[in-house]
């Protein structure tokens, strides 16, 4: 019998069996976020599929994928020397399951993510089980780690799942907020994708993929979930994690994540507060674009696919979206309004991700947008 690597469907975790069963598995860890696990149903399923093989779960602490969780998902694995690692959750489970699998050998982990100075090595397969539509993490060779609320990267070829497992009835039970913010993050990076200095044809056609996927069924899914709208945001967060395995993301998600290490605002959420904004900069300054390829082409691949005809209506569109599917925009009510705040947002950018933009962007010019911002909606 061969073995896919992708399980996409209703009942798909049957698989673990047959893949466990195949690869002679004797001692399997599972990864997981505790209430997800519960809440979704996966529980339950996975007691009854694995109730012939040595098993235990472990489950993270905190939101975010940070250094404290990861150094207990390390320990974990070496005490317990898995021969089949099993994340389950979002993508803060899945990234912390991955690095942990390919960093367990590593003396100080720390100094070594924040220098990207580490030796890659795994420790054994991994089955990468998303519980929401939209981090795209179960099929990326990277992963996010935070260190003292500052975001770093762990790249690298052997971080990536052997094997992608999606039941789409899993991401049924996950919160309104959680399913908006995670649709969001996959549109976010499928439009990134197709402006990253560093997309190629393939990546392009991911992307596109997965607008296809996620536009008709976003405001839907989120507002009157199913089966068949959990599947094709499960197909479409899919393809737009495929897309930024490739080409990376860009200046959005570059400023996003000190709006979650300071202010606790989910990722995706995170994401759609500067979305339109960078998206508009981007058209407005097209002609200072360093890419190879033709930008307004790319742009309108991405207008096309909204049924927008210029990036004004683009930027309502995208924050209709938003608020139709409860992910509040205005900084005021989110308790951002006083200038400290931007400058420790503006201090925890990432730099690596904020260099594929299209357009080279400065600290002073986002600076500028961000206090805009704060001027307008108070």
């Amino acid at each position: 019998m061969s073995i896919n690597n992708e399980h996409i469907g209703r009942n798909s975790l049957e698989n673990i069996k047959y893949i466990a069963k195949e690869k002679n598995f004797k001692k399997i860890l599972i990864f997981a976020g505790k209430k997800s696990f519960l809440k979704s149903g996966a529980k339950s399923q996975i007691n009854s599929i694995l109730s012939k093989f040595q098993y235990e779960v472990f489950y993270k602490i905190n939101q975010l994928p940070d250094i404290m969780d990861l150094k207990k998902f390390i320990l974990k694995i070496n005490d317990y020397k898995p021969s089949l690692i099993i994340a389950i959750g979002g993508g803060a489970v899945l990234d912390l399951a991955k690095v942990s699998n390919s960093l367990y050998k590593c003396k100080d982990l720390e100094d070594s993510i924040k220098k990207s100075s580490y030796e890659l090595n795994h420790f054994c397969e991994l089955i990468a089980i998303p519980t929401t539509a939209g981090s795209g993490a179960e099929t990326t060779s990277n992963a996010v780690i935070y260190v003292n609320k500052i975001k770093y990267s762990v790249e690298g070829k052997e971080i990536k799942p052997n094997y992608i497992i999606i039941d789409p009835s899993l991401i049924l039970t996950t919160s309104k907020l959680i399913a908006a913010a995670s649709g969001m993050d996959a549109i976010a990076q499928s439009v990134e994708s197709l402006l990253s200095k560093k997309s190629t044809e393939e990546s392009v056609e991911h992307a596109i993929k997965s607008l296809r996927y996620l536009l008709p069924h976003y405001e839907l899914h989120i507002n009157k979930p199913d089966f068949e709208t959990a599947y094709k945001m499960s197909l479409g967060a899919l393809s737009a994690g495929k897309a930024i395995n490739i080409s990376k993301t860009t200046a959005p998600h570059a400023v996003s994540y000190p709006f979650t290490s300071e202010h606790g605002i989910s990722h995706g959420h995170a994401v759609a507060l500067t979305l339109s904004d960078f998206l508009k900069f981007n058209y407005e300054k097209i002609s200072y674009a360093k890419v190879k390829f033709d930008l307004k082409e790319r742009y309108k691949i991405i207008l096309n696919e909204f049924k927008v005809t210029d990036t004004n209506k683009l930027k309502l569109k995208l924050n209709k979206m938003a608020k139709n599917t409860g992910l509040e925009l205005n900084f005021s009510k989110l308790n951002i309004k006083k200038e400290n705040q931007i400058e420790n947002i503006l201090k925890g950018i990432n730099q690596q991700r904020l260099s594929n933009n299209p357009i080279d962007i400065d600290i002073s010019t986002i600076r500028k947008m961000l206090t805009l911002k704060i001027a307008n909606q108070i």
